[in-house]
Formats: C-alpha cells, structure tokens, sequence
C-alpha cells in the first residue's frame, strides 16, 4: 500500500523537479535467508540512498527501496509493474570506515505482481529455483522516492543467482500430506495408526506445524474417544434399510476435511470426534449419501 502511494505520486508528478545529483553506485555485499520467504540483503553505494535528499541540503522526505527483475524485465521506472521481482524497503545503513561507502541492509521478498500493484503473492520455492537457474545475474536498482521530486535512482546492480540459489534452498517446506514410513515414525500408543505430517501453512511454510494420525483432525481414531462430541454413524441400503458392511466410505466434516474408511461388520463409520457440533456428510459410492 505505501508503495502504491508513491507510484500515484510519480504518475502526477509530470512537472516535479529532479534532483542533480549522479546516478549511486550500487555493488552487491550478501543476501542471507531469514524466515518465513524473507531474506536479509546487503550491499553498498558511494552514497546514502536512504537519505540522498537530505544530504544534498533538501529537506523532502522521502522513502526507499530495492528492486530486482527476475523476469528479465530491466524496466526499473517507478510507473511500471515488474512482475516477478525481489525487492525490500530500505531499512538501515553505516558508512563503513575505510570505504567511504555506505552499507545498506534490507528485509527482501520473492514476489509475483498481481493486479498492477494492488496484491502481491510470494513466489514458491518450487516456482522460484527453475526461474533463477535459467540465469547467471540477476538486475536491481535502488530508488528513493520524495514528494515533489521525480525519483531518484541508482546505476544497475548485478547479484549472481548462485548466491540466491544456495539460500533459497535452505528453506524447509513442509509437504501438505506426507506418509512416514515405519522406521521413521515417533513412538506412540497408536502402533497401527498411520503418522504423517499434514498440516501447511501457505504464509509460513517453512515450518511444521502439526504431526500425527494421519487423518489430520484432533480427535480422529482412537482419540476421537476423548473428544467433547463424538459419534459413529450407521450405512444402510436404501431401499432394505439393511446395514451395509465392509463399504467404502467418506465422510466430510463441516470445514471441508475428508476421512475415508470401511464400515464395520454392523455397517458403522468409525467414530468422528470434534470440539463443538457440526453437520457432516457421509458418501457410499453406489449408495450416495
């Protein structure tokens, strides 16, 4: 959203004045995975591009960032969408003694652009590697961005995917249904209870949230027995009105969750557990619901 506040800016800034001061060198320091898709980028400038106004005697704000085309788009224009892109605001920076450059630091984030700025989705690690592979050198530039002057930005930067790729893979992405094999299964009271990790979060995942039975549900198997509200749930032919043993079935919980089973020998489902009440539906193929 802020972004999207400055490229507005820009778009009605036609007769802005420009600041006269040579494009910044920029040169790539490190880039080092973080949590959570976020990464720590580092590199440094012969000048200070978080405060480039001020330290050339203009008190006018200003906001800046960094912005890498991995699409192979090099049109870094503040009015334009790069659509695959990494980049961050920048947060902090030191002049680094004997240098005479600034070393800045920023929080960037693989990202595809949506909608010409008005969402943006983070760019899975499956999707990204294939993308950074296919080449040698990525492209960033750096801008800053104040009110009443046309942006102002950097010369090209280059970063070497291999430096991008050996962080990338340090990412752990939890698998949304994964089968432990015996051997690698924890100990536990359920011996003949399959074990899985089984829950994903979009947002994270990078982190394992839950293992268990595999069915993923709190109070399934032979926990369902300490559930709040629990039940079994009886097949029968529709038009005998006979139980139907040995039957296939699913059942789908309220929240869209399936478990699958056989009936019983009396043509009862096994026992669903839950927190609260709710409505659940059982499908038999060949008998329907």
């Amino acid at each position: 959203m802020v972004r999207m506040l400055w490229v507005l800016m820009v778009v009605l800034c036609s007769s802005c004045m420009q600041l006269r001061v040579p494009d910044a060198r920029v040169e790539f320091t490190s880039i080092k995975h973080q949590r959570y898709g976020q990464y720590e980028l580092r590199f440094r400038s012969d000048r200070d591009l978080a405060h480039i106004y001020k330290s050339n005697g203009i008190n006018a704000g200003g906001n800046a960032w960094v912005t890498c085309s991995l699409d192979g788009d090099r049109n870094f224009s503040n009015d334009h969408n790069i659509t695959l892109s990494m980049q961050g605001f920048l947060e902090d920076a030191h002049l680094v003694e004997g240098d005479r450059r600034y070393e800045f630091w920023t929080s960037v984030r693989f990202t595809e652009d949506r909608d010409h700025h008005s969402s943006q989705r983070d760019i899975r690690k499956e999707v990204l590697l294939p993308l950074l592979k296919s080449q040698e050198y990525i492209p960033c530039k750096a801008v800053n961005v104040a009110w009443f002057f046309r942006p102002y930005y950097s010369k090209i930067m280059y970063i070497p995917t291999s430096r991008l790729i050996a962080e990338v893979d340090k990412q752990i992405l939890s698998p949304a249904y994964v089968i432990l094999p015996p051997e690698d299964r924890p100990f536990s009271w359920l011996l003949f209870e399959p074990v899985c990790i089984n829950e994903w979060v979009w947002n994270g995942g990078e982190t394992i949230v839950h293992g268990g039975v595999c069915s993923s549900l709190p109070y399934n198997g032979l926990l369902s027995s300490f559930a709040p509200y629990k039940d079994k749930y009886r097949v029968v032919n529709q038009e005998t009105g006979l139980a139907i043993p040995d039957a296939p079935y699913i059942i789908v919980r309220m929240d869209g969750r399936k478990e699958e089973g056989v009936t019983d020998s009396l043509g009862y489902t096994h026992q669903v557990g839950a927190d609260e009440p709710e409505t659940i539906k059982v499908y038999v193929p060949g008998e329907g619901l």
